[in-house]
């Protein structure tokens, strides 16, 4: 039988894996290049229900610095940029994404010759119409479902690169 000594080995592995520490660049560009994995993803999802585009256009990522921690921890969020109503953002992406109730428009005219209250309306067309709801066309969770992998992947391989690049130095 042969035997090995492999403490040397050992310790030797563990000064060099000490001596590596990456640095907020490092783990930026690591969290940049998962985040782009699903954004990318989530852009496809939604593009395959487009009608106009505008959810398509929205959907983006952001570093978090209240959520990051310098050299320990960088956080990134991929979500869809929604503002108010009328301003080109896509407000409505969450009822595309879980669906959502149909009401028609509101067409009665009360007594006084004027539109009846939302409320109103709304409690009227449930009772003459049903429940009749929007399917959901989600995007962002099976991007997130069928991604992480690759994204981990992705990090690993941005890992590698930044410490090769650092090691050239």
């Amino acid at each position: 039988m042969i035997g090995f000594d492999t403490t040397d080995l050992l310790r030797a592995v563990q000064e060099t894996i000490g001596q590596i520490t990456p640095d907020e660049g490092v783990l930026r560009a690591m969290g940049v290049s998962g985040a782009e994995i699903f954004r990318e993803e989530a852009k496809h999802n939604a593009a395959s229900h487009a009608k106009t585009w505008t959810i398509h256009r929205n959907i983006i990522m952001k570093h978090l610095p209240e959520d990051s921690d310098g050299a320990l921890r960088q956080a990134y969020l991929v979500t869809v940029r929604k503002g108010n109503f009328g301003g080109g953002d896509a407000y409505y992406w969450s009822w595309v994404e879980k669906g959502h109730k149909f009401v028609p428009k509101n067409t009665r005219i009360g007594k006084r010759g004027n539109k009846i209250g939302w409320a109103a309306h709304r409690r009227a067309a449930e009772l003459e119409y049903g429940t009749a709801s929007a399917p959901a066309y989600p995007f962002m969770r099976p991007a997130y479902d069928s991604r992480k992998s690759d994204a981990v992947n992705a990090m690993s391989l941005t890992l590698k690169q930044q410490l090769i690049r650092n090691a050239n130095r």
